[in-house]
């Protein structure tokens, strides 16, 4: 791409501020003639393919003016340097990379077919949390990445103020939804309470309910029409079937009736008809049909190796958890998890990681996950994703604005780059919906409850309980692929799902 012109350079070297948004922190600029805005957003037709999320009151999240000419420098730039780019993800670039040499080993215990494997585990750190000194193991090949925590939005740490506002904002969010979703939706918020926490929020009535994932046995799968429905879902009704597994499979027109059906008239609802693209629909809805349903989804493109109930039986490490819940806190812990997800990014040792695209150096896989209906992760989940449309509404609201103004200066080529631009200039798909917005729901939700980082996941080979969640090794969803990953082969004991990246959402135009 070319450099931008002088007189833009002289814009954004203007300014030493600085503002954080959901995917940049960049110079500020000076505010152009005021001018009155006119929002031109509109629901668009459904296209299916296939972050940091705003901290404010979820219902009024609206940058002030001087923000929103922030907002406006920000997305030029990424206009001049990141739109024409494309997304590169999971693919090596050999240039600059240097790699840490590495030995598989394989410390698997085998499954006996009894279910959960009770095992001592390996090393002596075993269990160990962060509270206990657990240290990164070098021998796996992991390096410091000095650059990774800054590029987590989790908007909360583990001290009172952070778990204060944690559920508080959870809760916020749950109250705004349809009132039928509020009982299930704050029972769960206060089951999940840190002990020392529970009078945090307004008293509530406790709904007993199944925590269990495997006990919602349904997998979820969407795409733009019915046609991939019995080849994608065929392979996961035959390993699945016998457990009393169905498939729930929906096409757009379906999707849209579910969620105006669910959702009607929150602001889920409006962010959902706000998108204009088919892949963020299609990212939103892996995330609302969990919430509200429970059960697995996956992508049409993904095949099963194992039954989904022998998801997180190999080698399990249960992280001990004295340093929140106490003594007794193994005594406490629900017999299965509530949610199942998985690692698909895992850094090793490059130290130029970011420049293959993804969006954090730990991160969890959403091709394929799983909960337990209400669970905190999928509401801030959804909550994240309605926070970032309402930052690309603001955006949007301030190119109408550019273009006027440009205009009235005269400056024809910049008017018409505006006019150009779409939403993706705003925010890419990644952090507006996608994995990056997903693992911090994730990263936010283990540090908020149990005060465990993403620094405890990396080079996992084995599924790792934190409480009422496991986290599977990246060989469980993302076998073989990107050599510093360090991933097990689809032959391996930890494998269940194999992604065939079909990549229909890059050519939704999404980025």
């Amino acid at each position: 791409m070319p450099s931008p012109p002088e007189w833009m350079r002289r814009w954004l070297r203007s300014s030493g501020e600085y503002m954080r948004l959901p995917t940049s922190s960049l110079p500020g600029s000076p505010e152009l003639p005021t001018s009155t805005t006119t929002s031109t957003s509109t629901p668009a037709p459904m296209t299916h393919s296939g972050s940091h999320s705003a901290t404010s009151s979820l219902s009024s999240y609206k940058p002030a003016a001087p923000a929103r000419r922030r907002l406006l420098q920000i997305s030029l730039v990424a206009l001049l340097f990141i739109g024409g780019t494309g997304l590169i993800a999971h693919k090596r670039i050999a240039e600059g990379t240097t790699w840490v040499e590495w030995e598989e080993t394989n410390n698997q215990t085998p499954d006996t077919g009894s279910g959960r494997v009770e095992t001592e585990g390996s090393g002596e750190m075993w269990g160990w949390s962060e509270q206990m000194g657990w240290q990164m193991d070098e021998s796996k090949g992991l390096i410091e990445l000095d650059d990774g925590d800054e590029k987590y939005r989790l908007g909360v740490g583990y001290d009172d103020e952070g778990i204060r506002e944690y559920f508080s904002r959870l809760h916020s969010f749950a109250v705004s939804l349809p009132t039928p979703l509020h009982r299930p939706l704050i029972s769960s918020l206060n089951t999940h309470l840190p002990p020392g926490y529970t009078h945090l929020l307004p008293a509530a009535e406790t709904i007993e309910v199944d925590t269990a994932m495997i006990s919602y046995k349904t997998v979820h799968q969407t795409d733009k029409t019915r046609d991939s429905a019995d080849a994608a879902g065929r392979p996961w009704l035959k390993l699945n079937a016998r457990d009393g597994w169905r498939l729930n499979f929906l096409d757009d027109d379906e999707a849209f009736e579910w969620v105006a059906d669910r959702f009607e008239g929150s602001d889920v609802e409006w962010a959902w008809r706000y998108m204009h693209r088919g892949v963020l629909r299609a990212d939103f809805l892996r995330y609302l049909l969990p919430l509200i349903e429970g059960g697995v989804y996956s992508d049409v493109d993904t095949t099963p190796i194992r039954p989904i109930e022998d998801w997180g039986r190999t080698n399990v490490e249960y992280l001990d958890l004295s340093s929140t819940d106490g003594p007794d806190w193994r005594s406490n812990l629900s017999a299965e998890p509530s949610v199942v997800v998985a690692i698909d990014v895992d850094v090793h040792s490059l130290t130029n990681w970011a420049d293959f695209g993804w969006p954090r150096p730990l991160g969890i896989c959403q091709w394929t996950l799983s909960g337990a209906p209400s669970h905190p992760i999928f509401l801030d989940a959804a909550r994240r994703v309605v926070n970032a449309t309402r930052v690309v509404e603001d955006w949007e609201e301030e190119r109408v604005w550019a273009i006027e103004n440009f205009e009235r200066l005269g400056k024809k080529k910049e008017a018409e780059q505006w006019r150009k631009a779409g939403k993706d200039q705003a925010m890419n798909v990644m952090e507006w919906t996608g994995p990056g917005l997903f693992t911090d729901s994730v990263i936010a939700f283990l540090l908020a409850r149990y005060n465990v980082s993403w620094h405890r996941l990396r080079g996992l080979d084995h599924p790792l309980r934190i409480g009422d969640v496991t986290i599977l090794p990246i060989t469980a969803f993302s076998p073989g692929g990107e050599p510093d990953f360090r991933s097990g082969g689809p032959n391996s004991p930890q494998a269940n799902v194999l992604h065939n990246f079909r990549g229909s959402w890059k050519s939704d135009g999404a980025r």
